[in-house]
């Protein structure tokens, strides 16, 4: 009975290969229960923010999310898949509202070789928003700057009008009814705090806030855009006098200032549509305006009014670490991170659960603190033969930021009895 028994049972060869079959499924389906156990516990104490109370003419909190192409990638694909796995879930039951800016800037070599990224996007967003809330601060006591501002508002607008035309087309009066790219929603009236996912994130927001606290107020009135081919050759000639030109024989009069006399004796007479004749002198090239720039700079009053002033309109700052797993070199990692990924959602949702939670907000520790945070990510791959990005920041500046405590968990916990769970 043995020896029948023994002939049905597989081989060593097969009981190798299902062994490691099962193994492997077995250990990859712990993993996603475990990773799901610690999304949830995450959830479960960010769900205290949610319900928290606010009064009715309070706004709800709301952040500002930058995405930076990580180092050694050539798009946002991986940070985007690391914002929604680890962070998105805990904003979500946190009930915090947020605004993501995805920043991708690439461009190709003129040969058409290499495609690079270009930084410094992040750092023009952070610095330009911060400026402007600085100025319209001045306007609230300034009666030029405010007339200044309407202007600017104005030729916002008729940009953004002549841009949706020029996208149109010629079918875009008919069409009006059914455009809605000019929708925006209204803009949030307090400081949305910022946070950075990766280092390189971080290091544009850093640098933004000091471009943006301590640069230059001037701006330059935009150009308007020009309209399409079409619609510019239509409002041209509704608008240009129509020139005609009349040859007439016979000799130039003294009389006649506007007659061009010609070499044999012939006289040109230039007229427009209404009759009225009008002088016949070489083209002249049409000016183009000079940009116009609003002076800012000298309505700033002394530094010491400028500090208390920038203290107040800094946003609080997060760093959301990401660790960019990439080459062949680092394959056995990559393989051990799919297979145990809870030491992920414990690092990356746990920052996440930082930001939810207004209280872990506290003063920065000086410049060192900002210069050295997320430096570990300096230490991978796609760091290696990319061009160095350095912290640039005052201590003013640095002395009035304040920043979330995302390198501690000192958000509210649940009762003792839901800690979670020890790993096994």
């Amino acid at each position: 009975m043995l020896a029948s028994l023994r002939k049905k049972l597989p081989g060593r060869k097969a009981s190798i290969f299902w062994g490691t079959v099962f193994g492997t499924v077995g250990f990859y389906q712990y993993n996603n229960r475990e990773s799901k156990k610690r999304m949830d516990y995450y959830c479960k104490r960010a769900e205290a923010a949610a319900n928290e109370t606010i009064g009715a003419l309070n706004t709800p909190r709301k952040v500002h999310v930058y995405i930076a192409v990580p180092m050694g990638e050539l798009g946002t694909r991986k940070a985007r898949l690391h914002w929604e796995q680890y962070v998105l879930p805990v904003f979500v039951a946190g009930a915090l509202d947020y605004e993501l800016t995805l920043v991708n800037d690439t461009e190709t070599d003129s040969d058409g070789g290499n495609e690079r990224v270009i930084r410094g996007k992040v750092h023009t967003l952070v610095a330009d928003e911060i400026k402007e809330r600085r100025r319209k601060e001045m306007e609230k006591y300034n009666e030029e700057l405010r007339l200044w501002r309407a202007a600017i508002d104005e030729r916002k607008k008729e940009n953004e009008e002549r841009v949706r035309r020029n996208r149109l087309g010629a079918s875009g009066e008919s069409r009006q009814e059914l455009d809605l790219s000019n929708w925006k929603p209204e803009p949030y009236p307090g400081t949305m705090d910022i946070v950075a996912i990766g280092r390189e994130t971080w290091i544009e927001v850093i640098n933004g806030i000091n471009d943006g606290a301590v640069g230059s107020l001037n701006y330059t009135i935009p150009p308007l855009v020009p309209l399409d081919s079409e619609e510019q050759e239509k409002r041209n000639n509704a608008a240009e006098r129509k020139i005609s030109t009349d040859t007439v024989v016979g000799s130039a009069s003294p009389d006649s200032p506007h007659d061009e006399g010609g070499a044999d004796g012939t006289k040109v007479q230039v007229t427009d549509t209404a009759g009225t004749i009008v002088a016949a002198g070489p083209e002249m090239a049409v000016p183009q305006p000079l940009p116009i720039s609003v002076d800012y700079d000298r309505y700033r009053g002394n530094d010491a009014e400028n500090k208390t002033a920038i203290s107040a309109k800094l946003p609080a700052v997060a760093y959301i670490s990401h660790m960019n797993i990439t080459g062949w070199s680092n394959m056995p990692l990559r393989i051990w991170n799919f297979f145990h990924n809870q030491q992920n959602v414990d690092q990356y949702s746990q920052q996440a659960l930082q930001v939810v939670f207004e209280s872990t907000k506290r003063a920065a520790h000086g410049a060192e603190e900002l210069e050295d945070m997320g430096k570990a990510e300096e230490t991978t791959v796609g760091w290696e033969g990319q061009e160095r990005i350095d912290v640039v920041i005052s201590p003013a500046v640095a002395g009035s930021l304040h920043v979330y405590d995302t390198q501690n968990d000192t958000a509210p916990h649940l009762p003792s009895e839901e800690h979670i769970p020890e790993q096994n």
